[in-house]
């Protein structure tokens, strides 16, 4: 958890400028829990070769054209 720099949730399938979602970082309140959500889906998700890019960003899809993604950079 503490080397995720920033977690993305909105839409999946779009860019990540922010227009479709929304960035946290940490001390933000929203930080945490994002995080802690993210955690606990990824023990079972079963991620495709797109989902993860080592050292930079681990996407978790779900729902309705959704995501949380956590970057390490």
């Amino acid at each position: 958890m503490e080397k995720i720099t920033k977690i993305y949730l909105g839409r999946d399938k779009v860019c990540r400028c922010g227009c479709a979602g929304e960035y946290t970082y940490p001390g933000e309140p929203k930080f945490e829990k994002r995080v802690k959500r993210f955690l606990k889906k990824w023990e079972s998700y079963s991620p495709s070769k797109d989902d993860v890019c080592e050292g930079v960003y681990m996407n978790l899809s779900y729902g309705q054209d959704r995501a949380l993604t956590a970057y390490f950079d």
